[in-house]
């Protein structure tokens, strides 16, 4: 027996987490698929378990066709499940497609209405894939006076293609932004928490998903 690990589509797909597709992590696999390919080389899927990395992963374990072990239920469980969301079929994929466009659509209404007011607006998180959802969803210099993050071996550059600064996170309260869009989303609350006072004394956050919106002053 041996045991495959690769990023789940089903993650990505039903959390929308376009921004996780980047330079090192291009491919998202279904079980269906491993099913065929393992079959043409006399192997077997006995097991799949679903795990956390990268934004929700797989962990398939593949045996010899009539191995000693037997087959448990996760693997249907699993291919029904990709059935379900039709994980098959393009126009799903399309869908998806227009759903991102659709929340890029939102965030930039939204951007666009704090800055004809005179507002201002820095970033959190200067990770990878922050940068795509930047590039995907065209936010530059025009929308961004900075981003902060908490990671010194980034303060002091630059954003690529953007060339936006990479600040530490005290910039947030030296500069007084008043508002704060959380391009490490999937961090989120914990974010929040960590920076209450900024919420609660100086500005307001702005999710950019799964949905655009404001959160509210105080933060619990």
């Amino acid at each position: 027996m041996f045991v495959l690990e690769v990023g789940y589509l089903v993650d990505v797909y039903s959390n929308t987490w376009f921004d996780t597709v980047y330079h090192e992590h291009v491919d998202y696999h279904t079980v269906a698929p491993f099913e065929k390919l393992f079959a043409r080389v006399d192997m077997e899927v006995i097991a799949v378990q679903r795990i956390a990395p990268q934004g929700g992963s797989i962990r398939l374990m593949v045996q010899k066709q009539g191995g000693n072990i037997e087959q448990d239920n996760s693997v249907d469980k699993l291919i029904a499940l990709e059935n379900e969301l039709g994980l098959d079929r393009a126009e799903t994929l399309h869908k998806f497609n227009a759903n991102i466009s659709n929340i890029r659509d939102k965030l930039w209404e939204l951007l666009c209405s704090i800055k004809v007011r005179g507002k201002s607006i820095t970033g959190f998180g200067a990770a990878t894939k922050a940068i795509t959802l930047m590039s995907h969803f065209g936010l530059d210099e025009n929308v961004l006076d900075f981003i902060v993050d908490d990671n010194p071996l980034k303060q002091g550059l630059f954003t690529p293609i953007t060339h936006i600064p990479v600040l530490p996170v005290e910039a947030l309260y030296e500069s007084r932004p008043d508002y704060v869009l959380i391009l490490a989303w999937n961090f989120a609350e914990p974010i929040m928490k960590m920076h209450q006072k900024y919420g609660e004394e100086v500005g307001q956050f702005i999710l950019p998903m799964p949905e655009p919106e404001i959160v509210a002053r105080k933060v619990i």
